[in-house]
């Protein structure tokens, strides 16, 4: 099996593993941005990272690698793997998020590793591997808060990629960075047409 191939198969289980067709083929075009809870908030991909227009949905998106989604020139060194991101309304009142609060969410495994910065709480966790064969036991769980929104974060790789160790969670919180700089430009555009228009 030649690496194009063995990459394709390796994506095909990972789209499976989220429940996404792949009978469709990747797209020419992969968004690195989109617009997510009816427009309230603009998801924007990592580097080497782009978003599969199957998958969009208000409150969910599927990311992959570039060059798995049609883009064989943007894929920038990342690692082989895929992010899924799931939105929820944060409650008002919520206390922050911690890593603490986090790992007692989790319905199993074992944390390895804890990953806290100013716009994201990770853990890689090892547990049940996936029923799709070829794919580690090892992955990352996250969130982070966006506006009035819960981000919430996985991300899954074969064992061999840097998607399963340290890198994954660096993937996952360069993706919570970019969101959440497009969040606060987009208040300030806001802010700014309001003022024009008085």
């Amino acid at each position: 099996m030649n690496i194009g191939t063995c990459k394709g198969a390796i994506l095909a289980g990972l789209m499976a593993l989220a429940g996404c067709d792949v009978g469709g083929g990747a797209t020419s075009a992969p968004l690195r941005q989109a617009a997510m809870a009816n427009g309230a908030l603009t998801l924007v991909a990592p580097e080497g990272f782009c978003i599969d227009k199957r998958s969009l949905k208000p409150s969910f998106a599927l990311l992959a690698r570039c060059d798995t989604l049609g883009d064989p020139q943007g894929a920038y060194g990342a690692p082989l793997g895929l992010i899924t991101v799931s939105l929820s309304t944060a409650p008002p009142d919520a206390p922050p998020i911690t890593a603490q609060t986090l790992e007692a969410a989790l319905s199993g495994g074992t944390v390895l590793d804890r990953r806290e910065t100013k716009d994201a709480v990770l853990l890689r966790v090892q547990g049940t591997a996936p029923a799709r064969k070829g794919l580690s036991a090892t992955y990352w769980r996250g969130t982070g808060q966006v506006g009035s929104h819960l981000v919430g974060l996985a991300m899954y790789g074969t064992a061999d990629s840097g998607a399963t160790g340290p890198e994954g969670g660096q993937v996952l919180d360069r993706l919570m960075q970019r969101t959440r700089t497009q969040a606060a430009a987009s208040v300030v555009v806001a802010a700014q047409a309001a003022t024009a228009t008085e």
